[in-house]
């Protein structure tokens, strides 16, 4: 065989062996199409990426479907979309009546699904289900009613209630509204509507809840119109809906909707409510996937910053001794110091939970001091020189 058939022959077994692994990796990404819909574009965005998961990864989600924690791993998975699919175009956008519809061509990996599920699900392992305390104010603005009485606040929410049912087939513990004594029913209410942080911390962490959420729902109308030969009362819909981590204050999320109209058939309060139910159920949705995707990336609790409260630091120097200690800890990435002396707070961002944290610090020495560790909570760490 001569030098030209040789090398021929060599390349012919080259490709052989290329295009199946060419072939290999093509197999792993799906191109699909998909709408999204949202209150803008972001939101909309979002949601077109988390349905390019559920379409493009649909053998992989199926596999899956025995586990125990299907059900939370999945919408944790989904939570993360943004972060999971980082190749798409945007086909079109289009608005109407306050919701945001983008179509999207996407490219999604299977192998990045499968192994962001297998991190998810050591996580949920690890984290655990924190407790959540559900606040929601609704209000009926019924400008058919005389004054004073056009103002009807509804003590059962309906998208609380659905934020509440959607946590409950995720696992999660949750503060009965109903086991809550009436004192510190109507205090919970007035303080979320008077956005008083402090004493919903403390009704919260009374209730043993870790996080909780505060919303207010508003209906104004009606204004009659006809759409199709139908009668419609319009109605003009305001939502908020934020999350909080009790221990520290801190907002895991925020979620605004204003001025979005939606009609009902019905009259009276009852159509301003099925109102509310259509146009704020995608803000409701979108509030419990972004407390998933933050509570299990370590920003909700866990993992993540933690706060290291030491009092009786003596000087400038002992503060910095501290910090520099902190920071010698193996995971440790950042050490934030507030204060001089007295009472000094560490911010540490790590990829350690409080407890393990605790571990290292009760093993940390210092020459001429101590430091004792006298509490610790998920997110705070309480310590004090001797």
């Amino acid at each position: 065989m001569n030098r030209i058939a040789v090398i021929a022959t060599l390349w012919t077994f080259c490709l052989a062996l290329a295009v199946p692994a060419a072939a290999r990796a093509d197999d792993d990404i799906v191109i699909v199409k998909v709408k999204g819909q949202g209150i803008s574009k972001d939101g909309a965005l979002k949601d077109a990426l988390r349905k390019a998961i559920e379409q493009g990864g649909q053998q992989e989600i199926a596999s899956k479907s025995q586990t125990k924690d299907f059900a939370l791993e999945f919408d944790v998975v989904l939570s993360r979309a943004a972060g999971l699919v980082k190749d798409y175009k945007v086909l079109g956008e289009t608005s109407a009546n306050g919701v945001v519809t983008v179509e999207v061509e996407a490219k999604v990996s299977k192998k990045l699904i499968d192994a962001t599920w297998a991190e998810v699900a050591i996580i949920l392992k690890q984290l655990g289900r924190p407790k959540i305390m559900v606040i929601f104010t609704e209000i009926i603005h019924d400008l058919t009613r005389e004054e004073p009485s056009r103002e009807i606040v509804q003590r059962d929410s309906i998208l609380g209630t659905a934020i509440e049912r959607k946590l409950l087939q995720l696992g999660f513990k949750l503060v009965n509204p109903g086991q809550m004594k009436e004192i510190d029913r109507k205090k919970a209410e007035a303080a979320a509507m008077e956005d008083n942080t402090e004493a919903l911390k403390a009704i919260a962490s009374s209730y043993g809840a870790q996080v909780y959420i505060k919303g207010t729902s508003r209906a104004s109308g009606p204004q009659k119109t006809t759409a199709a030969g139908i009668e419609l009362n319009m109605w003009e819909s305001d939502v908020t809906i934020q999350g909080f981590w009790t221990e520290t204050g801190d907002a895991i999320f925020s979620n605004t909707m204003t001025g979005v109209r939606g009609g009902s058939r019905v009259a009276g309060p009852i159509g301003g409510r099925q109102t509310l139910e259509k146009t704020g159920q995608k803000l409701a949705d979108a509030s419990v996937y972004d407390l998933l995707e933050s509570w299990t990336r370590g920003t909700a609790g866990g993992v993540g910053d933690v706060i290291i409260d030491v009092s009786g630091v003596a000087d400038v120097k002992q503060s910095i001794a501290i910090k520099k200690a902190l920071e010698g800890i193996p995971g440790v990435e950042e050490v934030v110091k507030d204060g001089a002396k007295g009472q000094v707070k560490y911010t540490v961002q790590s990829n350690m939970t409080a407890e393990a944290l605790t571990e290292h610090l009760i093993e940390l020495t210092f020459e001429g001091f101590s430091l004792d560790v006298e509490d610790q909570k998920s997110k705070t760490i309480v310590c004090k020189v001797k």
